[in-house]
């Protein structure tokens, strides 16, 4: 009795269709793996187009460095001591048209964008005049002051005359300060006596590729930005003051940053203050694709495991309603034909748009599977129902694949659907029946 229970066909049957659904865990992987390569060979494309349009670009307007040397003596010796002190502008105000599109490198598109930014803001020299005040034992001698403008990536930059600065056009040349990339102009000395305030004017086109940062270089620093690109998303630690208007033909937003909102001072010396701190400031809009390929093969994916399960319980309680009987080496192939079709929607969706990859994984998917069982149980209406409820099931999973905010609860519901009606249909099936008549057999 022992051996017969241990050796009941029913039983084994059910062990090799589990080692069967793990066993497809192996290629499920590799398509898993592949789709991250090939996501991988996509970000590289956008690395590409980049070094002919730009990066992606952060602007940060303005900042004044000026260095001062002081020196005294102590002791008889002579001491000397030189520091670049930067400071921030007063106000900041940046009006920007922004032009995205898709370019495309080999199979793959990236969003490029080329910004017409006209920036304006005031400077004080405030703070530098009374570092540069007189100091009993000291003298101080004050080095060529500049404004210095942040562009992470110059090789992005199509128009910039100069910065205008108090109603002169001066020249500008590439710098960097504080571990950021930009270009400077420069600026007269403070004079003595009253600080001065200097109005500075910039108009540069810039182009990129998937990201326009700005960096608050102000006390109140106040951007605004249109673009006809109509898949925003707005990025870094401030969001637009006000509901930025998205539609179908672009977006508008205003930011309104002001000194207390970011986590570094108006002023400092040296590198107090590192570029990557200031570059946590940033604040922009990404242009967004929304839910690429990759996006949308890796959701896809996820549910195969899960999708392979529910179809081979399906078939179990099938054949054994109908009793018809597959063989465990048909359980193989209709999961390996299960499994590939993940691979043939990847290759198709790097050529084609998702819907219509899609249709055609699941077009093809379904002909062999209902050609397949009218030949395994030799009828026409079996082979019509398979191919009829494997197209209902690839049906749900492409909405749980394009549901981003009700994935989980499609997801949850239809398992819950497909176990209550496979439960409802065999409530009545007597299994130790099953497995009597299966011991007879064998």
């Amino acid at each position: 009795m022992f051996g017969e229970s241990r050796f009941n066909p029913l039983f084994v049957k059910i062990l090799l269709i589990a080692l069967i659904t793990l066993v497809l865990l192996v290629p499920l992987g590799r398509v898993e793996s592949l789709i991250a390569e090939r996501a991988t060979l996509s970000q590289s494309a956008g690395a590409r187009v980049a070094h002919g349009v730009g990066g992606p670009q952060t602007i940060g307007a303005v900042m004044l460095v000026m260095p001062i040397t002081r020196t005294w003596s102590d002791d008889g010796k002579e001491y000397s001591e030189t520091k670049n002190y930067r400071v921030l502008a007063d106000s900041l105000d940046i009006a920007g048209k922004v032009a995205a599109e898709l370019r495309r490198s080999g199979i793959y598109t990236v969003p490029t964008f080329q910004a017409d930014l006209h920036i304006t803001g005031s400077i004080s020299d405030e703070v530098l005049a009374l570092l540069a005040a007189p100091e009993p034992g000291v003298t101080k001698k004050l080095g060529d002051p500049m404004l210095f403008m942040a562009v992470s990536d110059p090789g992005g930059i199509r128009l910039l005359d100069g910065i205008r600065i108090g109603g002169r056009m001066e020249p500008i040349s590439a710098a960097m300060v504080s571990g950021l990339e930009g270009v400077s102009a420069p600026m007269p000395a403070p004079a003595a006596g009253s600080p001065r305030r200097t109005e500075f004017a910039v108009e540069l086109a810039i182009s990129g590729t998937g990201r326009l940062q700005f960096l608050p270089f102000a006390k109140s620093t106040h951007v605004s930005l249109l673009s006809r690109w109509p898949n925003p998303s707005f990025s870094g630690p401030f969001s637009p003051a006000h509901a930025p208007r998205v539609a179908a033909d672009g977006f508008s937003a205003d930011w309104q940053v002001l000194q207390v909102n970011r986590e570094y001072p108006q002023s400092w010396a040296d590198d107090a203050v590192s570029g990557v701190r200031i570059g946590q400031s940033a604040f922009g809009v990404d242009f967004y694709q929304p839910v690429d390929a990759y996006q949308r093969n890796y959701r896809a994916i996820h549910y195969a495991v899960l999708f392979i399960a529910l179809t081979f319980l399906a078939l179990f309680v099938w054949e054994h309603t109908i009793g018809s009987s597959l063989h465990a080496m048909q359980y193989a192939m209709i999961g390996a034909a299960l499994s590939v079709f993940y691979l043939v929607l990847l290759a198709f969706s790097e050529h084609l748009s998702f819907a219509g990859s899609y249709a055609l994984a699941a077009s093809a998917m379904v002909i062999l599977l209902a050609t397949y069982f009218s030949g395994v149980l030799k009828s026409r209406i079996a082979g019509f129902v398979t191919g009829t409820t494997a197209g209902v099931c690839y049906s749900l999973l492409y909405l749980l694949v394009l549901s981003e905010e009700y994935a989980l609860l499609l997801g949850a519901l239809s398992i819950f659907f497909l176990l209550a009606t496979l439960m409802i249909g065999t409530r009545k099936l007597d299994w130790y029946r099953v497995a009597e008549l299966h011991r007879r057999e064998s």
